[in-house]
Formats: C-alpha cells, structure tokens, sequence
C-alpha cells in the first residue's frame, strides 16, 4: 500500500522520537564548578565542597565540573565557563550566580546552596526535557532523543543544550596526585554550538513540544561506557549571553542493537531515485516481522531530524513511502533511517 505522508513542521528544531522520556514536570538547579587541574585549592577545599555538593544535592540538581584551563579544558568547557564570566577558581555557581564560595564560608555556603535548590525543586516549570541516550557499537556513536515540553506559557528564546560528562574520570589534580577520580566532568556537547540548538524565538506557548536526536562519535581511548552521563540543558538567550532556565540528566547509557540485527526483520531497503531534483522519491522496504514498533525518519548530515515520514507498528510485507521534495531542505546529502528496538538501517539521499 503506498502512503503519502507530509508534515508540517512548526519549529526548524524538530525530531523524531522512538523511546525517549517524556519531560519531567520538575525544576531542576544547576550547580557548576569552575575548575583547573593545575588549581591547588580545586584540589583541596574546593575538591571536598563539590563532593559536598553531589552528596546533598545529586536527586534535585544537575552538576558539572567545568575546567576553563588545565587538562580537561575542552571548547565546550571553555564556552560555558566563559559565559559565566568567571573571575578565577574554584568558583560555584547556582545557574548563573556565582556564590562566592572560599574554603572559609564553604560550610555555611553548602547549607545555603542546598536550601535554595530545595526551594527550587518546588517550583512549577517553564519547560524541561526528557531524554533517552543510545549506544550503537557498530557506528561507534553515542545517540540521543530529546523531548522538550513547555508546561507555561513563555516568551524568549529558547536553546536545548545537551552535554556528556565524565563522572570518573582519572588523571591527575593538583593537590590529588596522578591518579585523582574527578566527578562530574563536563566533556563536550552534542552540537556544533556549545550552547545547542534554538528551540524557540519569543512567544511559545503552553503544550508546545519540541523533539531531537543529537550523535557524537564515541571515543574508545578515553571513555567508560558506564561512567557517561547525558545532560540537557535550557537555556534563554538574550544579547549574546545564556541564562540557566532547566536541567535534566540520564545516568545510565543503553546499549543498542546494531544495524545487522536490524536487517534480519528488513529486507530490500531502497530510495528511488536516489538523486533528487524535484517531484518524489519513494522509501520501499519489506519487513518479516509483524507488530513491530519502526520510526522513519530523514536526517540532515548533522544528524538533525529534516522529516518524520513515519512512527509507529508496521505488519509484515512490502511497505512505501513517498517523500516530495518540497518538504525537505536545502541541496545536499540526506539519510533516510528506518529503525526499531532491534537496531536501525540507513540510506543516503541526494537532494539536488
């Protein structure tokens, strides 16, 4: 049965999703720590008040190690640390407030921080957003979904940033020696832009709800699997400057089935023509299994969602669908994604 499908997409930032959580009607703080390996007293007193800070805050706050210089610095690192404004470190921020901590208040500021983050927890949301990151071992990529959820009305622009960080990284620290277990260390972000994509310009309204899928390669020298975490981060934009808006963090990255796997239930995925100028192209597969959950999708080359074709249960048999090109962008290179919970098949298209 041949099925024409177009969509009109409200939003440039607009994703598919497969599994991916909902969003969290939850407030989140953000708890930054402003690091340097070489720093002798982020290696003391400011090394116990981050540990401090997890042990009290971890269920109700999002927190990172930020190093603006050193061995862990990396552009992402440097960017946000930079929109801090940062005069020095160890500093701690509470979203974009630095608390002005010194090894003499951070007792009375930990108390502090912790009372504010509980204060927050009980607020009432803008927006927030859920997430759902994938290991694929045969791209060797790290994949995420994102769904971003406004629970107010709002009126600014809006970007989702989503970060790995490294909660166990070991090197060395000043005043830790070689072989110091950092906590938290923010590494990289899925996008191009430190900052994310923009989610929305001015007025969004109540209900609004806004999907991704982000991908990194994998680097198997440097990370362990199971100490990466994912972290989304909202920010409002405003004259160049970010502001913390919300948070959320996904501890535990799945493993997913490779593509071959995939091609066991996939038979005869083609595009044809795959080069295309104007008019149509059609997906056309067949499947072998019946009731089974499939997203389709097309991805630019940054792997940013152009077109949602299809999500949903397929039956068993010979499946098509059509894409007009009107509703995709610009000339380049495409990928058309056929995938389930057993794994994902791609093909590339032309755009002329």
């Amino acid at each position: 049965m041949l099925q024409k499908i177009t969509l009109s997409i409200a939003f440039s930032f607009l994703a598919f999703i497969g599994y991916s959580q909902d969003a969290p009607e939850t407030q989140s703080s953000l708890i930054t720590k402003i690091s340097a390996t070489w720093c002798g007293p982020c290696g003391s007193w400011g090394w116990d008040m981050f540990h401090d800070l997890i042990e009290d805050n971890e269920e109700k706050a999002t927190l990172m190690a930020v190093h603006h210089s050193g061995v862990l610095e990396t552009p992402t690192s440097n960017a946000l640390a930079n929109n801090f404004m940062i005069t020095g470190q160890p500093q701690f921020y509470l979203g974009n407030v630095n608390q002005s901590v010194s090894s003499s208040t951070a007792a009375t500021k930990r108390e502090a921080i912790q009372v504010a983050v509980d204060e927050a927890a009980g607020q009432a949301p803008i927006v927030n957003t859920g997430l759902l990151p994938l290991y694929y071992s045969d791209d060797n990529l790290i994949e995420v979904t994102t769904k971003t959820e406004f629970f107010q009305d709002a009126n600014a622009n809006y970007y989702l940033g989503v970060y790995l960080v490294n909660d166990g990284y070991v090197g060395f620290q000043q005043n830790q020696g070689t072989s110091a277990e950092h906590e938290k260390v923010l590494v990289t972000a899925f996008t191009p832009s430190h900052f994310g994509g923009e989610l929305t310009t001015g007025a969004v309204t109540d209900g609004t709800i806004i999907e991704g899928t982000y991908s990194i390669p994998f680097n198997e020298q440097e990370w362990d699997l199971s100490r990466l975490e994912v972290v989304a981060i909202i920010w409002s934009e405003s004259n160049g400057t970010f502001t913390y808006v919300n948070s959320n963090f996904y501890t535990d990255i799945d493993i997913a089935l490779n593509s071959e796997n995939l091609m066991d239930a996939v038979s005869d995925l083609s595009i044809e023509p795959t080069i295309m100028a104007n008019g149509l192209s059609t997906i056309n597969f067949e499947l072998f299994d019946a009731n089974e959950f499939y997203t389709i999708s097309i991805m630019d080359q940054s792997g940013k969602l152009v077109k949602s074709v299809f999500k949903g249960q397929l039956g068993a048999g010979t499946h098509r669908y059509e894409i007009v090109r009107d509703d995709l962008g610009a000339a380049g290179i495409y990928y058309v994604t056929i995938e389930s919970a057993a794994g994902r098949s791609t093909r590339e298209l032309i755009l002329r």
